[in-house]
């Protein structure tokens, strides 16, 4: 896959916003990982997650992390509330030429504006480090919350699709977004 990004050369980069610190994942938060991200309201929303969710797929979740990130084509990050590891974002290759984000927050953080300001800080990097041209990401349609999280960030709606949950264990209506860089510089001047 085409490197998007490469990293800073004293490693990975570390994100800080008003209330969040955004980091490497390491291995001793594969606990945590699976405690979050097991949760069925969580699990069914993510495309390749499996409901339950073993500790061994945190691990090895986990561990590809440094691979993608030293390739520069993943570099996915631990969201951290103050002490409390809360969930997860990413900015990834998905091939020809497409870069995507990704994220999820654990339940018993939703609703409190995480995953808003988490994506607030990735697409700052993105489109401000890197230097990326266009993001896209997706997320079953359903999935209404976090609809409303990328349309907020500039994120416009593109088309429909199917796609696989593994949590669910069947085909799901999908919903693909974009934002440019000069989406964003104009959404941020009307934040």
């Amino acid at each position: 896959m085409k490197r998007v990004f490469t990293l800073p050369a004293g490693g990975e980069p570390v994100l800080t916003t008003e209330r969040l610190t955004l980091r490497a994942f390491r291995l001793e938060d594969a606990n945590t990982v699976c405690h979050l991200a097991g949760e069925w309201e969580v699990a069914r929303m993510m495309a390749p997650v499996p409901y339950p969710y073993p500790l061994s797929f945190a691990e090895t979740w986990i561990a590809g992390h440094r691979k993608g990130a030293a390739e520069g084509t993943d570099l996915t990050f631990a969201i951290w509330q103050g002490d409390r590891l809360i969930g997860s974002i990413n900015i990834e290759n998905r091939g020809d030429d497409i870069t995507g984000i990704g994220y999820w927050i654990g339940k018993e953080y939703w609703r409190r504006g995480y995953a808003s300001e988490a994506v607030a800080a990735i697409l700052s990097y993105a489109f401000g480090e890197l230097g990326i041209n266009l993001l896209l990401t997706d997320l079953f349609a359903d999935n209404v919350a976090s609809a409303r999280v990328l349309e907020k960030a500039g994120f416009t709606f593109s088309l429909e699709k199917s796609g696989w949950s593994e949590a669910r264990q069947e085909t799901c209506l999908k919903r693909e977004y974009r934002l440019t860089p000069a989406r964003w510089q104009a959404q941020k001047g009307l934040l």
